[in-house]
């Protein structure tokens, strides 16, 4: 017999193996299904690999500016001053500027600008960078910038930190022929990325292979490439990219969709009001990493600005990507003059006296306003979510505004920015970093992590009371004297101490689990990489380069991450019972979607968010690389333009019967009787095959002329996953003559066939049961929309 200590080993060794078992089962289950191989992007277009994750965690990016640590992009004087702020305080009274910013007669004088300043050494690699500029003149550097080779349109310069740790660059416009002026200046670091992985920086070709691609460099394919790797392998991590500071609305007054910042503009960075990246880069940027999209609308735009604003994200944001939707920023903050402008409003609104009052009142129409506005552009607000902005320490405020005239009715999402560490008295009486996170960490100090995980707790509580999300548009750590002016007075060294203490990684810990126990859902924390300065030590890297190692908050974010799983799905609360909408009935007539109308012939098809096929009506396995679409319709007076991707790893035909093979069928209820079966008047179902010129009338189908079906025109294209289908169907054909607010009922259907005979699987789009195909009622309701 075995001793009992030897029978424990024993059951000990077989617990962890299956331990072990189990845990490898569930990484094998979790494992990604491997995907299709997608085709070589064209020479020198950047191909970014998909990175998609549902955002439990987003990230703020930086303001531009020549000291924003985070340097996004690969063009150094993307965030240079404009010239016009005359940063060096040259003698540029009489210099003019062109519309976009470039000196076109320096009259005597000379006009300059930093690209780089106050810098760790390390934010950019040290070497021989790039300077190309178009036009006649001379151009001289200035601090850690050095000039090493000139010719004509391109200078060499070195750019190294000296022995003050500290990278400064600027540059003068000494001389310019006003006849071929000066300008188009951009700065480009030695080395590239291969085509393949945008995430990483090499120095040349030998670095790159078949597998990641050609060699890109920086110098020939900046225009291509705009971003910085280090700032795309940074944000990658992120589920979502908040753009507030990006785009420059923060005491910005412009009111006009012209006013806006522009491609063509010389910089992009500056003080406020002059600041800010063009709308086109931030979708750029969204779309590249696959990232939800968080847009703030500037606190005065007019109506048009809002409408054109939204047809732009409409019309080039990847349709997969969620949309954050904002008005302005912290409106109760009285730092900002967005608080300014909204009582102003209010009060020539005559909403009431109470200045405070009217402007947070003005703040809940505006928002709603804007909101309506998106969703008329969209023709719905399936991509959006529509956020109001709340006061971290005021759960009165949120109250107030979620109610005033039924606001909350109006809102997706209620959000907030919880910052922990606000005891100024006390963290100017602090002599150690102990201090500060005693302070930081005790329940009965103002704004330390208790107290503001209990506000959070409170805001949750009354997001669910009105039926929201509670979202975090900001977060994290907030020590700041905004007393001081300097870095090195006090308390600020003890601040900066703290951020870099491995405790500060602990707390975010604390701050995020607490986020989620509380109910909060996405949080975009506050921000990406800046420098510690008097005013703040913002940034979770101080730096783009700066180790994992030495970021304490940013190896907890990451660590946070790691832990939970990215695709946890976020979904959204039941609304309550005090709210009306939460007991409403949906109205089987209300539609699903909206058809726009095709303004353009030549761009009908996939311009917009399509809608996805994944309703599986027959079949087994099912394999979304071999059975899965997506679809999407728009009209004109004439004909309805229809466009059906499918996902099908081999295409096949050998049935007399199209429906046994691979095919689509377009399902249309043209009167919208939504019977509970085809009622062979109004009902038609019209069969795409693959092999074959001509539509065929599906059996159950209302009867069609040779004629009528004739008229019907498509094209089924052969993609390296599956195709395509683009068809032209005539409302004559259908008997019809829609106009805008009509109604149809209709469903879209593919059918796979794999091995040759009767069909292996369907789906669709809208179905609760197998018989959704002969029964109207169960399917989508579309509106004919207007612009």
């Amino acid at each position: 017999m075995l001793r009992k200590p030897l029978k424990i080993l024993l059951i000990l060794a077989l617990l962890l193996f299956l331990l072990q078992l189990g845990l490898y089962l569930y990484h094998e289950w979790r494992k990604p299904e491997p995907v299709a191989p997608t085709p070589s992007p064209p020479i020198g277009k950047v191909e970014s690999p998909v990175i998609k994750q549902e955002p439990l965690l987003g990230i703020n990016t930086n303001e531009i500016s020549y000291n924003d640590a985070s340097i996004p992009f690969i063009d150094l004087f993307r965030s240079a001053n404009p010239f016009q702020e005359n940063i060096l305080r040259l003698k540029a009274e009489n210099v003019t500027y062109d519309a976009n910013g470039w000196p076109n007669n320096l009259n005597g004088g000379e006009v300059g600008t930093r690209f780089l300043g106050e810098l760790p050494p390390d934010t950019i690699p040290a070497g021989e960078y790039t300077v190309l500029y178009d036009g006649d003149g001379e151009i001289r550097y200035g601090n850690d910038a050095v000039l090493v080779n000139h010719q004509p349109g391109r200078d060499t310069i070195t750019l190294d930190a000296g022995t003050n740790e500290r990278l400064d660059a600027s540059l003068i416009i000494a001389r310019s022929n006003p006849d071929d002026y000066l300008r188009n200046i951009r700065i480009l670091p030695p080395g590239g990325i291969c085509q393949n992985n945008p995430f990483q920086r090499v120095a040349d070709a030998s670095a790159c292979s078949g597998k990641t691609g050609m060699y890109l460099s920086f110098v020939d394919h900046y225009s291509s490439i705009v971003f910085n790797p280090d700032y795309l392998d940074f944000m990658k991590d992120f589920g979502a990219i908040r753009f507030m500071p990006m785009s420059g609305i923060t005491r910005n007054p412009e009111a006009h969709w012209q006013d806006r910042p522009s491609l063509d503009e010389a910089t992009w960075g500056g003080t406020y009001g002059a600041r800010g990246t063009p709308l086109e880069v931030m979708v750029d940027l969204a779309n590249r990493l696959h990232k939800d999209a968080w847009f703030n609308i500037p606190h005065a735009a007019d109506d048009d600005y809002v409408r054109e604003y939204a047809a732009y994200v409409r019309d080039h944001l990847d349709p997969e990507l969620k949309i954050y939707l904002e008005y302005s920023n912290e409106i109760w903050n009285t730092n900002f003059n967005h608080g300014e402008y909204t009582q102003k409003k209010g009060i020539e609104m005559a909403l009431g006296l109470n200045a405070a009052d009217v402007g947070y009142e003005y703040y809940t129409i505006r928002a709603r306003e804007i909101f309506a506005a998106w969703e008329q552009v969209f023709g719905g607000r399936e991509r959006f979510v529509r956020v109001l902005g709340g006061w971290d320490t005021r759960p009165d405020f949120a109250e107030k505004i979620l109610s005033y005239d039924d606001t909350y009715k109006q809102v997706d999402a209620l959000a907030i920015a919880p910052y922990f560490g606000g005891n100024i008295k006390g963290y100017r009486e602090t002599t150690t970093v102990d201090d500060v996170f005693e302070l930081t960490t005790a329940e009965d100090s103002y704004r330390s992590l208790p107290e503001v995980l209990e506000k959070v707790q409170k805001h949750a509580e009354l997001a669910a009371k009105f039926g929201v999300d509670l979202l975090g548009y900001e977060g994290g750590q907030g020590l700041v004297d905004w007393a001081t002016r300097k870095p090195d007075q006090h308390p600020n060294p003890l601040f900066f101490a703290a951020n870099r203490d491995p405790r500060m990684g602990e707390l975010y810990t604390e701050f995020l689990n607490g986020w989620g126990k509380a109910g909060g859902k996405l949080m975009m924390l506050f921000s990406a990489p800046r420098i510690c300065q008097w005013y703040g030590c913002w940034g979770l890297k101080e730096y783009i380069r700066q180790p994992r190692e030495q970021a304490p908050k940013y190896a907890a974010v990451l660590d946070f991450i790691a832990q939970h799983p990215a695709s946890a799905p976020t979904s959204t609360p039941p609304k309550p019972a005090q709210n009306p909408l939460a007991t409403a009935p949906r109205n089987p007539d209300d539609p699903v979607i909206v058809w726009r109308p095709a303004f353009d012939p030549e761009r009908v098809f996939f311009i917009e968010n399509p809608i996805t096929l994944d309703l599986l009506l027959e079949g087994n396995a099912w394999d979304k690389r071999n059975l899965f679409g997506k679809w999407q319709g728009r009209w004109d007076d004439d004909s309805l333009f229809l466009t059906v991707r499918v996902y099908d790893s081999k295409r096949v035909w050998d049935s007399e019967d199209p429906e046994e093979d691979d095919s689509v069928g377009f399902l249309i209820d043209t009167d919208n009787s939504r019977d509970a079966k085809l009622d062979g008047r109004k009902d038609f179902h019209l069969i795409f095959a693959c092999d074959r010129d001509q539509v065929v009338l599906a059996k159950d189908s209302a009867p069609l002329s040779a004629a009528a079906l004739r008229s019907i025109r498509f094209d089924t294209r052969e993609l390296y996953d599956g195709y395509v289908l683009e068809a032209w169907i005539p409302w004559q054909a259908l008997g019809m003559k829609p106009a805008i607010k009509d109604r149809v009922s209709v469903n879209v259907e593919v059918n796979d066939d794999d091995d040759g005979g009767t069909r292996d699987g369907k789906i669709a789009w809208m179905a609760q049961d197998k018989q959704a195909l002969t029964d109207p009622k169960q399917w989508g309701v579309v509106l004919f929309s207007g612009r």
